[in-house]
């Protein structure tokens, strides 16, 4: 029989078991109360029964088993389908001393025949009063678990609080809290929440957000498998430092064999844990590249890859994407493993196209496969383009959706300031109209409702004067929410600091270098991700086509 399998922080295993039981021990573990949160995608409950503890121990697939060791037992075939996942959390009242003081836990995860296959050790507490310790999750038909080990200093109140439970102000002080981080991050770039499809169709049941959220989850598992290599490699760091200082400091063993010999031993033992901990990594990541190659196979091809299928005679989609690849997210530890950067649509903040790096024709190619690929995210005439090119580098990349009865640019691109100024006035008068129509309960009556616009600015903020540069700031604010999203083209340079607007604009930008580089970090854990810019692909006339299509120019 196999040894259990030992979790560090953030480590993800599957679980084939039905079954599941987390059982908390340690010399501490009288102190200490278990309970369980089951949760949707947001990391939220349903109600308060999705809130098992001593005053109310089960719910469906989830029971807490009285006595000591504390232990949860889960049916996982028995959690309703619309949970995705069950956090198991340890927690002490507010009169105790915090679990970073009290000897240490462990979390040992059992199979539905009582056989331990995995335990995770809750090292490195301080001030938490309560901590998610384990979580278990659905991927596709299947489960999954992770050692979490992320806590509340103010103790079981906050974390259910957080989570979407409803705390009474009079409860107990043993569920009172002050604030404490989350026990997962903010959404990361890669994969916001979507918006929803439509009108018809339930928040987060459509086949498009449904991908949208498996990225998120792939790139979480990815995330965490790494912050956890980092982790043990840290610590086997620290370990060979603090024994190689102690040695050092010995005069007895300082420059002998014997110094060599335990010397020899610490990097050793450092090496050891090290393997250890790239074993488990690469066992995630040929988990997750297996994962991420069925995943991709799946994508519309807004969201695909250029060598996509999806891409060979394409044709407008029927129903939108929920997002649009804008590069692909990377880390050193597994630099062939690529995962797709994803930005719901539609578009919350503008993009940026930094020039500051890079050449200007590279710049051209990535506006033009990033507005290709927004093109193909829409349904036919779902997205007009409105082009400002006052510099003139841009406008013959998109020329192919400027031909005669184009339904994507029924206007010209503007080269001139005159014309710059149509096109922002334009766009403004679109946006106050869709104000007043929607206070009014009036869109039905507005020309082309359903439409949205892109705006595709180059080179800004070159020739424009203030005014021109403040109707870009009022698009920007207030343009997603009336369906106008933009697309900035131009370099941050020491020049423009002067200008509020523009710095502004800037940094409230999703910046996209033209060159690679790590400026990305993952809402999860903070790791520093490499991104790589998409520019298209190598077939010009792959866009050509696509362009042509989306325009509806391509008819005999």
């Amino acid at each position: 029989m196999s040894s259990p399998l030992e979790l560090a922080k953030g480590q993800n295993a599957p679980w084939p078991d039905a079954g599941l039981l987390v059982e908390v021990v340690g010399a501490a573990v009288a102190d200490c109360d278990v309970s369980v949160l089951l949760v949707d995608e947001r990391q939220r409950v349903a109600s308060s029964d999705d809130f098992v503890f001593y005053n109310q121990p089960s719910a469906p697939g989830a029971t807490l088993e009285p006595g000591t060791p504390a232990r949860v037992r889960l049916t996982l075939a028995a959690v309703p389908a619309r949970v995705h996942a069950v956090l198991c959390l340890v927690s002490v009242d507010a009169h105790r001393p915090p679990l970073g003081a009290l000897p240490p836990l462990t979390a040992v995860l059992r199979g539905a025949d009582g056989t331990e296959r995995a335990r995770f050790a809750l090292a490195g507490l301080t001030s938490e009063r309560a901590v998610v310790a384990v979580e278990v999750y659905r991927r596709g038909p299947a489960w999954k678990v992770r050692a979490v080990g992320q806590g509340y200093d103010g103790g079981l109140a906050q974390a259910v609080t957080e989570h979407g439970v409803d705390v009474d102000d009079d409860a107990p002080a043993a569920h009172a809290a002050p604030a404490a981080p989350a026990a997962h991050g903010a959404a990361p770039p890669p994969a916001p929440a979507p918006a929803a499809m439509g009108p018809t169709t339930p928040p987060g049941t459509s086949d498009g957000e449904r991908l949208l959220r498996h990225a998120a989850a792939i790139f979480e598992d990815a995330a965490r498998s790494t912050a956890a290599l980092r982790s043990s490699v840290g610590y086997a760091d620290g370990r060979r430092d603090e024994a190689l200082a102690a040695l050092v400091a010995d005069p007895r063993l300082r420059g002998g064999p014997e110094y060599a010999r335990a010397a020899a031993t610490a990097e050793r033992e450092r090496d050891d844990l090290v393997a250890q901990a790239r074993a488990r990594h690469d066992a995630d990541l040929r988990q997750l590249g297996g994962e991420l190659a069925t995943f991709e196979a799946r994508l519309p091809a807004a969201m695909a890859p250029w060598a996509s299928g999806a891409w060979r005679g394409w044709r407008p989609p029927t129903v939108p994407s929920p997002a649009v690849r804008v590069g692909e997210l990377h880390v050193e530890e597994a630099p062939t493993l690529r995962f797709p950067m994803l930005l719901g649509l539609p578009l919350s903040q503008p993009l940026w196209v930094d020039t500051a790096t890079g050449t200007g024709a590279a710049a051209v190619r990535m506006v033009r496969a990033l507005v290709t690929r927004l093109l193909a995210a829409h349904p036919a005439g779902g997205l007009e383009v409105h082009v400002v090119d006052l510099t003139g580098g841009l406008a013959p990349s998109l020329a192919a959706l400027a031909q005669p009865g184009s339904r994507v640019m029924t206007t010209p691109a503007a080269t001139s300031v005159a014309a710059a100024a149509g096109v922002l006035d334009a766009l403004v008068r679109r946006v106050d109209l869709v104000q007043m129509a929607r206070s009014a309960g009036a869109m039905d009556a507005l020309d082309g409702a359903g439409g949205a616009r892109l705006l595709v600015l180059h080179d800004f903020p070159t020739a424009l004067d203030d005014a021109a540069v403040g109707r870009v700031r009022y698009l920007v604010d207030e343009g997603p929410a009336s369906g106008v999203q933009v697309l900035l083209t131009g370099e941050r340079s020491p020049v423009l600091d002067g200008s509020p607007l523009v710095t502004t604009l800037f940094r409230e930008s999703l910046r996209l270098p033209v060159e690679p580089d790590d400026h990305i970090a993952d809402g999860w854990t903070g790791t520093q991700w490499r991104y790589t810019p998409d520019l298209g692909p190598d077939d010009a006339t792959v866009l050509d086509g696509v362009l042509r299509a989306a325009a509806g120019t391509d008819r005999a």
